[in-house]
């Protein structure tokens, strides 16, 4: 097999396009939300940082071209803006004795990133979110287990259609 049969097989090995674009959009917001954090810049500058620094290596990781912005934008600026409601509802799902401070920022925005799309975006279905995720999660290397059962308790209660078979 030549390097040019092998490049091959990776693209049709692929998942589709559009699909690629958008957990790329989902991995960009979880950065860009952790250097907004780390930074304690204000979003719009760190949305400029994070595209011109940042973006160049995920787009090529993911083989595209461009992320879902729309996506990314939505999720971004979404969460900023309702981040303190996010936070006291995610936090009854912790456990006894556990707040969002006590969690890291990772968890903290996966979590918050997760329920706005169960929130806002019934044309994902729930089970995709909570895949995309917890593979974020997994990648990071925090406690995927325990992000699963909160994303899965949260999905249950946003989506309960969704898990009512």
């Amino acid at each position: 097999m030549t390097e040019a049969d092998d490049h091959q097989l990776d693209h049709k090995d692929l998942r589709p396009a559009s699909i690629r674009r958008r957990a790329a959009a989902r991995i960009a917001a979880v950065q860009t939300l952790y250097q907004q954090w780390g930074s304690a810049q204000a979003l719009t500058d760190v949305v400029a940082s994070f595209q011109k620094r940042f973006l160049p290596d995920l787009l090529k990781a993911f083989n595209l071209t461009h992320l879902n912005d729309q996506h990314y934008t939505r999720l971004v600026f979404g969460v900023d803006a309702r981040r303190a409601d996010m936070d006291g509802h995610i936090s009854s799902y912790l456990g006894e004795g556990w707040t969002m401070d006590r969690i890291n920022q990772i968890d903290r925005d996966i979590l918050r990133l997760a329920m706005l799309e169960f929130e806002d975006l019934p044309d994902i279905p729930a089970r995709t979110i909570i895949s995309e995720y917890s593979a974020i999660a997994d990648s990071w290397e925090v406690d995927t287990a325990y992000i699963t059962a909160i994303l899965d308790r949260l999905a249950h209660q946003f989506r309960p259609q969704e898990f009512a078979e």
